[in-house]
């Protein structure tokens, strides 16, 4: 067994494998136990393990083992064949061009004959895996457990063999991108096995600013909310019958007050902050009852240790373009609770933002000469206005516009003159669009499939429309694809940095990866993280010409310090 060895293991309740070229290895033993020698076996020999998903990597983290890496199959199996299912039977049959329908369900009644127990092996003779083995018959027999292990061996040769003849993106880059999340699912068990750290007396004295004191019981819970609404609704008469929750009432009660709008979207009400103190009221009410129903006292309770770590379920790939997503308010936590979010006396965070992520990206992707160019500034922005002869902030505008589809108002003048100046960038865009209104996937620069769909409803006009938001959907997926795919490859490049150090990433958020390190070691982390980037990019862009990506540094004790 050499480094980077594909080697295959599966851990039951009493029996566990491995597998790896012809060899297969059945033991018997707790999981703590297989644990404990694989993480022996990865220190010494750091082979490239071969999980089903996650859940085998879960059971090594809370036993206290961090393997260096790992080729997921269901993580690979979402970048190839795009959305989130990815169980056994279904990966299985993908690759073996078996229908999805046809796929056997433990206990069903089989006429075929193609059905069997356990004992039989893990494949059925119409080729489907056998429900009993994915339900887990394997788990209490080492040789079951082998003959499950081999069968993982041979998914990930035959999913590498699908890679490496990758018909919509350059094959090495294809498979490099499948290692790279399968290593992002290791990432993410450890952020939720990690936490982030929290300041709870501070969490608390935030809460209680926003919405009073912890109630001592559901029915002074309900007091308080009425109380917070009643702020609002005595600035307007006879709004009594007003529910605040409701936005066609909230309508209502803006419009006795004088304020007509056609939402009730945050942005719309800042416009008439001066209209009618109604207005005010209405938006501190909605931060407060934020805080107060979703990010409360009940919150705290739910997801916040005793070792005040603050976890949540995280996946390495949200199904649809790829990016990284959290639960528990991990990725959307209001901008009021950052101060809680604290590092300690004795650690810092090392919080880094990739700048202009999405124009450098799609900079990258199309190949377009004078994008290319543009990325070499520190702000990408200002040789594109100063091409385009017009205002910073009008430049800025058309190219997000152009990511997003947006052809109307400043952005859709500016268009014309970016088709001119950058004809590769606009063409790449302009070619997924046409993809995505015609109902067919597109792809990443990494090879993930991107759904589109291909159903369009009755109607001429519905049937426009629907083939529009497909088309501004496609085109805004591979360049927010492609971005996921060269953040999770930074990420991961830092945690292989940092393997052995006191440090870890604590949180990825988006295009910012927030690091919790010990003060002897923020040195160490700093750099990291940014030769860490600089690493990734020349392996992602890989003979292609270089584009500069840069990342906003800040080394802060709460991250509300940092700015952004």
């Amino acid at each position: 067994m050499r480094r980077g060895t594909p080697v295959a293991v599966v851990i039951g309740t009493t029996a566990w494998a491995m597998a790896a070229g012809t060899g297969r290895w059945p033991c018997r033993g707790t999981p703590a136990e297989a644990s404990r020698v694989i993480g022996a076996i990865d220190e010494a020999l750091r082979p490239r393990w071969v999980v089903w998903s996650a859940a085998t990597t879960r059971a090594l983290v809370g036993d206290g083992v961090r393997i260096a890496t790992s080729w997921d199959l269901a993580a690979v199996h979402r970048l190839w064949a795009g959305g989130w299912q990815a169980d056994p039977a279904r990966i299985w049959a993908h690759l073996h061009g078996l229908g999805i329908e046809g796929i056997p369900v433990a206990g069903q009644l089989d006429l075929s004959g193609a059905g069997g127990h356990d004992g039989d092996g893990p494949i059925r003779p119409d080729r489907y895996l056998r429900p009993e083995w994915v339900a887990g018959a394997w788990s209490d027999d080492p040789q079951h457990a082998a003959a499950w292990a081999a069968v993982v061996l041979e998914v990930a040769e035959a999913q590498q063999e699908r890679l490496a003849r990758h018909p919509h993106a350059e094959p090495s880059r294809a498979l490099m991108t499948a290692r790279s999340e399968s290593t992002a699912e290791l990432l993410a068990v450890e952020l939720a096995h990690d936490g982030l750290p929290v300041d709870l007396v501070e969490a608390e004295r935030i809460i209680g600013t926003a919405v009073g004191p912890r109630p001592p019981d559901p029915s002074a819970e309900a007091a308080a909310r009425r109380a917070r609404d009643r702020d609002v609704l005595d600035r307007v008469p006879n709004c009594d019958d007003i529910d605040l929750r409701n936005p066609e009432n909230v309508k209502a009660l803006l419009r006795r007050a004088g304020v007509e709008v056609p939402d009730t979207r945050a942005w719309r009400l800042e416009q008439h902050r001066a209209d009618h103190p109604v207005v005010e009221a209405l938006l501190q009410w909605r931060k407060a009852e934020r805080i107060g129903t979703t990010f409360g006292y009940g919150w705290l309770d739910a997801h916040v240790g005793s070792d005040s770590r603050l976890r949540g379920d995280w996946s390495a790939s949200d199904g649809a373009a790829g990016r990284m997503t959290a639960q528990a308010g991990l990725h959307n936590l209001p901008a009021e609770l950052r101060p809680c979010i604290d590092a300690g006396p004795d650690h810092r965070f090392v919080r880094a933002d990739l700048g202009q992520i999405e124009p450098r990206v799609l900079a990258a992707v199309s190949g377009d000469d004078g994008f290319r160019r543009a990325s070499e500034s520190d702000d990408l922005y200002a040789p594109v206005a100063k091409r385009l002869g017009v205002e910073r902030s009008v430049a800025k505008v058309a190219v997000l516009a152009a990511m997003y589809g947006q052809t109307s108002g400043v952005a859709g003048r500016a268009l014309h003159g970016l088709r001119t100046a950058y004809p590769a960038a606009m063409g790449f865009l302009d070619d997924a669009d046409a993809e995505g209104r015609d109902g067919r996937d597109v792809f990443t620069f990494g090879g993930r499939r991107v759904r589109v769909g291909d159903e369009l409803p009755e109607g001429v006009d519905a049937a426009r429309a629907v083939a529009a938001a497909r088309g501004r959907y496609a085109r805004n997926a591979v360049v927010q694809g492609a971005a996921a795919e060269l953040f999770k490859l930074w990420a991961v490049t830092v945690r292989a940095r940092l393997a052995g150090s006191g440090v870890r990433i604590v949180l990825c958020l988006h295009d910012e990866l927030l690091l919790h390190a010990p003060i002897t070691e923020v040195d160490a982390a700093t750099e990291a993280v940014l030769g860490g980037l600089q690493e990734a990019a020349g392996r992602w862009l890989a003979g292609r010409p270089p584009v500069r990506f840069v990342a906003d540094l800040a080394v802060v004790r709460r991250w509300s310090d940092a700015k952004g």
